[in-house]
């Protein structure tokens, strides 16, 4: 079984970063890339009409370009639940703010909520709990 990641996040130096210590943490993670919730959700729905598998761990962040990831979540609870019975979505942001935090726990297909930066520990912890 592939082991894979999805990064929704905007930021090219914290993409670059997040995922070198994803390959740190385990090398054997297939990691991709998304700018903007909108690219990553074509992917995703391209993926549920082709019946592709979706990864075991997404890390989204809030606030982007295009769509946050508000906007992201709302569009993937919108797709057939069993498409993501076997993914775990991390927010991944910068915002410390309870409403935030509380907003993200209310959604079905959120696992947890992270401020970054993340440690390297944590991501240690999430990647032996999801493969």
């Amino acid at each position: 079984m592939t082991k894979a990641a999805y990064i929704i996040d905007d930021d090219r130096i914290y993409q670059y970063s997040f995922e070198k210590i994803l390959s740190i943490v385990d090398a054997e993670i297939d990691c991709r890339i998304f700018q903007n919730g909108e690219e990553a959700f074509q992917h995703c729905k391209n993926l549920s009409n082709s019946l592709g598998s979706f990864p075991q761990i997404i890390f989204l962040d809030l606030n982007m370009p295009v769509m946050d990831g508000w906007d992201f979540l709302d569009e993937l609870s919108a797709l057939d639940e069993k498409l993501l019975e076997n993914t775990s979505i991390y927010i991944v942001s910068s915002s410390i703010d309870e409403y935030d935090i509380n907003k993200a726990k209310a959604y079905k297909v959120v696992e947890d909520y992270l401020v970054k930066p993340v440690s390297k520990a944590k991501l240690e912890e999430l990647i032996a709990s999801n493969f």
